[in-house]
C-alpha cells in the first residue's frame, strides 16, 4: 500500500467516523424524546382506565367475539438498519407465540416496519400485511391512527377475537426484552387492581354502553400508541449502542492509519535522503 492509498482510506474513514458519531448523536436524542412520550402516555393511559372503571360494574361487559374470530398479531420492529441485533432478538419470540395462538384459533399478523418485514420473510414468515414504521416521534402518532382505525371496525364487527402486540419493551440503554400485550379486548380486571377509587362526583350525559365503546376505543389508541413510543425507546437505545461500537471501531482503525501513514511519510523522506546521498556520490 503506499502513502497515497493509506491517505485516502484514512479520509474515508474519518468520513464514516464522522457519520456514525452523528447518527449516535441522534439516537441519544431520540430516546429522550420517546421516554418523555411515554411518560406521557402511561399518565393518560391511567385517566382512561379511571374512567372505564367509573362505569357500573353492571355494564362493564365487552362483546363477545363472532365464532372463528381470528387473533390480530402486531409485531413491532423497525423500518431502519444500523440498530444492532433489535430485530433479531424479537423473531425467535415471534415465531413460538404465533405457533401457539394458531393452536388455539386462526391468527394474522400485521408486520410493522420493513427492515423487520425482510427479516421476517427471510425465515418463512409471511404477514398478511405490513406497515412502515415510524422513523421519528411526529410519525408515531400516525402509525397508531392507521393501526386503531383497522382494528376497531375489525373488532366492533366481531371478525377480531383479539389483538395482541409483540415489541421489545424499554429497560435501559443496553437492555430491551420481548414483550406481549394484548391491547383488545383490554383487560377490565388488571384495570380494576391498578386504578384507583373513581371520582363519585361524574356526571354522565351519554348511555353506559356508548361511553363503554368509547372508552374501549380510546384506550386501545393509547395503548398502541405507549407500546410503540416503547419500542421506539428501544430501537433507538439499540442503534446509540451499536453507534457507540461503530465509532469506537473507527476511532481505532484511524489511529492505526495515522501510525502507518507517519510511517511510510518517515520511509519515503528516508528513501529520499538515501537516493540524494547516492547521487552525491556517484557525482564524485
Amino acid at each position: 500500500m503506499t502513502m497515497e492509498d493509506t491517505h485516502r482510506r484514512r479520509e474515508a474513514v474519518e468520513t464514516i467516523h464522522d457519520v456514525v458519531s452523528a447518527m449516535r448523536a441522534i439516537a441519544a436524542g431520540r430516546i429522550q424524546g420517546a421516554q418523555r412520550a411515554l411518560a406521557v402516555a402511561r399518565r393518560y393511559e391511567a385517566i382512561v382506565s379511571r374512567g372505564v372503571m367509573a362505569l357500573p360494574a353492571a355494564v362493564r361487559h365487552l362483546p363477545e367475539p363472532a365464532p372463528g374470530a381470528k387473533t390480530l398479531m402486531i409485531v413491532m420492529m423497525s423500518e431502519q438498519p444500523l440498530c444492532g441485533p433489535f430485530n433479531q432478538e424479537l423473531l425467535p419470540f415471534v415465531e413460538r407465540r404465533r405457533a401457539e395462538l394458531a393452536q388455539a384459533g386462526p391468527v394474522e399478523m400485521l408486520a410493522v416496519g420493513q427492515r423487520g418485514v425482510r427479516l421476517l420473510a427471510s425465515h418463512g414468515v409471511e404477514p398478511g400485511d405490513v406497515l412502515p414504521a415510524a422513523t421519528s416521534l411526529a410519525g408515531l402518532r400516525d402509525l397508531v391512527k392507521r393501526i386503531a382505525l383497522r382494528i376497531a371496525g375489525e373488532y366492533s364487527a366481531g371478525r377480531l377475537g383479539a389483538v395482541r402486540v409483540f415489541y421489545n419493551r424499554h429497560r435501559s440503554i443496553s437492555e430491551h426484552v420481548g414483550t406481549e400485550a394484548q391491547v383488545l379486548p383490554p383487560d377490565l380486571s388488571a384495570l380494576q387492581s391498578r386504578a384507583r377509587e373513581p371520582d363519585r362526583r361524574f356526571h354522565r350525559y351519554l348511555p353506559d354502553a356508548t361511553l363503554l365503546a368509547g372508552f374501549v376505543s380510546e384506550l386501545a389508541f393509547i395503548s398502541l400508541y405507549r407500546i410503540a413510543a416503547d419500542s421506539f425507546a428501544s430501537e433507538q437505545a439499540a442503534r446509540l449502542v451499536a453507534m457507540d461500537g461503530a465509532t469506537r471501531n473507527t476511532e481505532r482503525l484511524l489511529k492505526e492509519l495515522k501510525e502507518l501513514e507517519q510511517r511510510e511519510r518517515q520511509g519515503e523522506i528516508t528513501r529520499q535522503v538515501l537516493e540524494l546521498m547516492g547521487a552525491r556520490f556517484a557525482a564524485r
